[in-house]
């Protein structure tokens, strides 16, 4: 798989994800890689990873911080009416 966009990235580390061992370290560090990657299509894969995961897990932790470092990718948003 050759590797050339942001998208190709998430998209290796999504089946990495999937191939781990359900709550392992390799999955913990897939999902806070797909945060530092970002993007729309690494936020929308951890959103789904989250409603996925168990509870309080630690897969579920993980994802709460990879979406904040997935937002740090997008622009700001711009100031509304007052």
């Amino acid at each position: 798989m050759r590797v050339e966009s942001r998208d190709d990235v998430v998209t290796r580390l999504h089946r990495i994800f999937l191939s781990a061992g359900i709550g392992s370290a390799k999955q913990v560090e897939a999902v806070r890689a797909l945060g530092r990657a970002g993007g729309p299509e690494a936020a929308r894969l951890i959103g789904q990873i989250y409603q996925e995961a168990f509870s309080g897990s630690a897969i579920q932790m993980a994802c709460i911080a990879a979406l904040g470092e997935a937002a740090r990718t997008y622009p700001p948003a711009l100031p509304g009416p007052d």
